[in-house]
């Protein structure tokens, strides 16, 4: 039966998806509005709702130290995991609008934080500021849907034939009957898989903080997952990127924000996130400069990379966790092993790529 119930919850999530995406195309193409644009906003909130209604309610209930930990390990699962795993599906086209504005957003979002953190606490006042970042970032947002519909005007005739049905008000019951579909479909499967999946776990006799670290932590990403990979399916690519950058942002700017400002003291933030979790967050936003830029593309290979080092992350929570003592030889390893190679090797690209170009 749990078997059953995790293969039914997969299903659920895959024609979610589906729905989901088909409305926000809809949507895009009557709007105007390019796919990027819709994958930064509609689909990076959508898909991040379930995750900051919880973040909001451990606030409530005075756990909102929590949430911190979620919030960073979302924040590298949806780069390492989510384009790992839609990079292997199909390589993924980046745009230059991706390379110049959201990469570099989610870049500066990421360093506000670490810098808000580096005290051990993440005060009221540190929610205020992160919070006149939504603001700031809401703002240009909306300048950048005003921009887009106008450049996207002259192409509005072929949209409309794209639709193939007047835009009426049928048109919208519709189609926010069939997003908010969409959206209950992904977030009922993604439920249903992580608790059957936990509940197999349990019966292998893995232990609660394997599952915590591992099944649980994934699941809370399995909507992004969802949309990027169904996005990247049906040939677009700047939906299921978009969609990651736009998701990293809300984490940070309104779910942090929101629950920072609503806990009733200061978030404690532990010296293994500044030390470990705060640098990755920031090291993968990055590192998505140098891969994204030159060929403008996320091949298999790099997508493989992604995984590579997000398995790699998960083993040296687990080692951490479980206080064992391999976790100080893994430290060494990624510190003075994995990276450096991984610098070295992003480097050797960006050089072949750039002077590919020049020839």
């Amino acid at each position: 039966m749990t078997v059953l119930l995790f293969i039914v919850g997969l299903a659920i999530l895959i024609g979610g998806a589906e729905l989901f995406l088909r409305a926000v195309d809809k949507f895009g193409a009557a709007w105007s509005v390019s796919p990027v644009v819709m994958g930064l906003t509609v689909v990076a909130f959508a898909t991040g709702a379930p995750e900051l209604a919880i973040s909001l309610q451990a606030a409530v209930d005075g756990k909102p130290d929590l949430v911190l930990g979620n919030i960073l390990g979302s924040n590298i699962a949806n780069i390492l995991l989510i384009l790992g795993i839609a990079g292997l599906v199909h390589p993924l086209k980046i745009t230059n609008r991706i390379i110049k504005v959201d990469v570099p957003m989610v870049i500066i979002a990421s360093t506000l934080l670490f810098v808000l953190a580096m005290d051990g606490l993440l005060s009221p006042l540190d929610g205020g500021i992160i919070f006149m970042g939504l603001i700031l970032y809401s703002i240009f947002m909306y300048f950048q849907i005003q921009k887009d519909r106008k450049n996207n005007k002259r192409k509005k005739a072929e949209e409309e034939v794209k639709l193939d049905e007047p835009i009426t008000t049928f048109f919208y019951g519709k189609y926010i009957l069939m997003l908010l579909a969409g959206l209950v479909l992904i977030v009922l499967g993604s439920r249903w898989m992580v608790a059957s999946a936990v509940e197999i776990a349990g019966i292998l006799g893995i232990s609660e903080l394997i599952i915590g670290l591992t099944i649980v932590s994934i699941g809370t990403s399995l909507p992004e997952v969802a949309t990027s990979v169904a996005a990247v399916r049906h040939g677009d690519s700047d939906t299921a990127v978009a969609n990651v950058m736009g998701s990293n942002l809300y984490n940070i700017l309104l779910t942090l924000s929101l629950t920072v400002l609503i806990a009733p003291g200061a978030i404690d933030v532990s010296p293994e996130a500044i030390k470990l979790d705060l640098p990755i967050m920031l090291i993968v936003a990055v590192a998505c400069l140098p891969l994204f830029w030159p060929g403008k593309e996320l091949g298999r290979k790099e997508a493989s990379g992604f995984l590579f080092y997000y398995a790699a992350y998960l083993t040296y929570l687990v080692f951490l966790a479980m206080q064992h003592p391999f976790k100080e030889t893994m430290e060494m390893i990624m510190i003075w092993g994995i990276f450096p190679i991984t610098a070295f090797l992003i480097i050797l690209k960006f050089i072949f790529e750039f002077r590919k170009k020049r020839l």
